[in-house]
């Protein structure tokens, strides 16, 4: 399954009838796929995915030669549409949960189950869409008279099959079916070798401080959480003590943005400009040869480009129309953006005194808040004590209950070792520092789904934030609520130190509301079929959900209800939200301007690789295309190309201009609540019934105009960020 914002996925499977015994008896011997609430983690070692993978995939076959011995008196949309997703319920459970293993708590093991599994179920699912004679029955079953009389979510469901099929190369000749096989296994070994990489080179780095003075403007916070670190890993004594700068979420970022030494931030600029560069980590070459495959790939499946076919069943519509709406937001951010970096290298000049037309890149963090600080006097550290994570959490919950009437409850959990046994009333997790929580609703009473939290960086946890859906809970039968879904939210924010609870930035707040986005949407989603949950999404609408939530990161009506002093409990003060809320669009154009140029580079990569691309320097390549609309520096900067995982490895390869395009949808709809009352739960209500519930089910532009009574307006976000009036 896709996860959200980051991880690369799968199909998501449509339960159907109970598992016949001989299935059920491999439950009990294959924990991967046991038929339990929740999976039981000290259960799924890499070796027993060894072990599961092969037994799954057997089951799927049978279920899979079932359909292709069915005639047409006797085919049904149940025995062949619906059967065809659940013939992969088990090995979908095994894929996901190795996966989630993988990206929470990697290790030489995982990485070998990984690479071991990889060929045979690349070859698996390849071999479904190539097979002629299930293809035959799909579209044999497609064209009986039955299908007229389904209802509009079940032809929709109809039609999506066939047009997968078709997508993924049903009806290309046999030799064009084995280039495909062929493609898709290396596409599959270089993404996992890129994201290794990534890793990698992340986990490579460090830089132990033992003078503080080449720390100074650093928190308190930040000190204490760098100098824990380091004594964890055996730098530093309490006579001498030394500070750990990693490029783990929080650290070398908060070294660019707070450090007034520029050394310092010289050196971590250039730590970080070595994830994916240089050496056995560099991914130069992976990136080339991915582009190039992909490219093939796309024009084997009969479109001009990889950037036409990832667009074909979006709201933007072609990979064209996509590189329009990227182009033409950064035409109308253009004349904003060079005033605004006019005006902040002016501002650079000022502090360090000397006559620049430029800006450093290890600079431009560190003079961007200083310069924020100023014009906003907010220091965001001062945030920090009113974004304690349980009361963060708790208003992010009371929120969401409060509008989508519903309940969030955290349940028991252990994190156990193979072999030993789960106390009763308890439910395993893979990390001690992992939650689970509950949803119900509060209307029916029916458990809607659950999931896991995982909040904090860790050795051998990826980067980033994403939310992972797991299982898609069966529809209910004979007016019965739907079986609970299950999915989870992996995150590196700010972990606690010593005694002090965990204090979130801003950023780290606004990173778990829209996580929780994402999630509110797996878990209220509600539709006839489960192979709508998650799946059948366009994709530039399904970062909706997710960035609509993060608004009440911002309302000082939202903060009122959880922004508190962790010590007084006082709420945030006034002055303190106004001057947030002022630096919610201050810079605007620079902001954005670095999200289209990632855009921008993600579509001209997947659209003109050949022309702008190949052959060339990844480096100098990016340069030129992206020099233009970045903020002078004067610096040659290495691609970010080299550890775009969600370009690469995730779902968002010609993908990543969906989050601006979100933006727009989310100014436009947040109107709504704004002129309703953002914690009224009358347009929550609607939101959840027009968009959170339907899931796949109806296309993405229909689900807007259910919501506003219209089609969105393309001019919201920059009217919100004051750069259109």
């Amino acid at each position: 399954m896709t996860a959200l914002c980051a991880l690369p996925g799968t199909v998501v499977v449509q339960a159907a009838e109970p598992a016949p015994a001989a299935v059920v008896a491999a439950e009990q011997e294959h924990p991967y796929f046991a038929d339990l609430p929740y999976p039981v983690w000290s259960k799924l070692t890499p070796e027993q995915a060894l072990k599961d993978a092969p037994v799954a995939m057997a089951i799927a076959r049978q279920r899979l030669d079932a359909i292709r011995a069915l005639t047409p008196q006797q085919m049904t949309f149940e025995n062949t549409f619906i059967a065809l997703g659940d013939a992969t319920r088990e090995l979908e459970k095994v894929t996901d949960y190795l996966r989630t293993r993988a990206s929470t708590m990697d290790c030489p093991a995982v990485r070998d189950a990984q690479a071991a599994l990889l060929p045979e179920l690349n070859n698996f699912y390849s071999g479904i869409t190539a097979d002629e004679r299930l293809w035959e029955v799909l579209r044999t079953a497609a064209a009986q008279p039955w299908v007229q009389e389904l209802s509009a979510q079940k032809q929709r469901f109809v039609q999506q099959t066939l047009d997968s099929f078709r997508d993924n190369g049903a009806e290309l000749s046999p030799e064009k079916k084995a280039r495909k096989v062929a493609i898709e296994q290396e596409l599959s070994e270089l993404t996992l070798k890129f994201g290794k990489n990534v890793l990698d080179s992340t986990n490579a780095w460090e830089h132990i401080v033992t003078d503080l003075a080449q720390l100074e403007g650093m928190s308190d916070n930040w000190l204490a959480a760098a100098a824990a670190d380091a004594t964890a890993h055996g730098h530093g004594t309490a006579e001498q003590p030394a500070w750990r700068i990693t490029l783990e979420a929080g650290s070398a970022t908060t070294v660019l943005r707070d450090c007034s030494v520029e050394a310092t931030r010289k050196l971590c600029w250039e730590g970080m400009s070595h994830i994916g560069r240089g050496g056995e980590f560099d991914n130069a070459a992976i990136v080339a040869r991915v582009m190039q495959l992909r490219s093939e790939l796309a024009q084997l499946l009969g479109f001009a480009t990889w950037a036409d076919y990832k667009t074909r069943d979006r709201m933007v519509g072609s990979g064209a129309k996509a590189m329009a709406f990227v182009d033409g937001m950064m035409q109308r951010l253009e004349p904003t953006f060079r005033a605004e970096c006019a005006e902040l290298i002016a501002y650079a000049n000022t502090c360090t005194g000397v006559k620049s037309d430029t800006i450093a890149p290890w600079n431009l963090r560190y003079y961007l808040n200083e310069y924020t600080l100023k014009q906003c006097c907010l220091d965001p550290e001062s945030l920090r004590p009113y974004f304690a994570c349980d009361r963060v959490l708790e208003g992010m919950f009371s929120i969401a209950a409060h509008l989508y009437n519903i309940s969030i409850d955290e349940l028991p959990t252990v994190c156990l070792q193979p072999g030993q046994s789960c106390p009763e009333g308890k439910v395993e997790v893979w990390h001690p520092e992992v939650r689970l929580f509950a949803i119900s609703d509060k209307a029916t009473g029916a458990h809607l789904g659950s999931f896991y939290l995982d909040l904090y960086p860790r050795a051998g946890k990826r980067a980033g934030a994403w939310m992972s859906p797991l299982r898609a809970g069966a529809p209910g039968r004979d007016g019965q609520p739907h079986e609970p879904h299950l999915g989870a939210i992996t995150a590196n924010l700010t972990r606690p130190v010593g005694d002090k609870p965990a204090l979130f930035s801003h950023l780290d707040v606004q990173t778990i509301f829209h996580e929780f986005g994402h999630m509110l949407h797996a878990m209220l989603t509600d539709t006839e079929l489960a192979g709508h949950w998650c799946s059948g999404i366009a994709w530039d609408f399904i970062e909706l959900p997710s960035i609509i939530n993060e608004s009440w990161t911002w309302a000082p009506e939202a903060l009122a209800l959880y922004a508190r002093h962790y010590e007084t409990g006082e709420p945030m003060p006034a002055e303190l939200v106004e001057r947030l809320q002022k630096s919610r669009y201050f810079m605007p154009a620079i902001t954005n301007m670095r999200q289209f140029c990632l855009a921008k580079l993600d579509l001209e990569m997947h659209a003109n690789y050949a022309t702008r691309f190949e052959g060339r320097d990844i480096d100098v390549a990016s340069a030129e295309l992206l020099t233009p609309w970045q903020v002078p520096s004067g610096v040659a900067e290495p691609s970010y190309m080299r550890r775009l995982s969600h370009c690469i490895t995730g779902a968002y390869a010609a993908g990543y201009y969906s989050y601006q395009w979100a933006d727009v949808l989310v100014a436009d709809a947040f109107r709504r609540f704004e002129a309703e009352g953002i914690l009224n739960p009358a347009p929550a209500a609607a939101f959840r019934k027009a968009i959170l519930s339907v899931g796949g089910s109806k296309p993405a532009a229909d689900a807007f105009r259910d919501f506003l009574g219209r089609d969105p307006d393309p001019e919201a976000y920059l009217k919100a960020a004051g750069i259109a009036r």
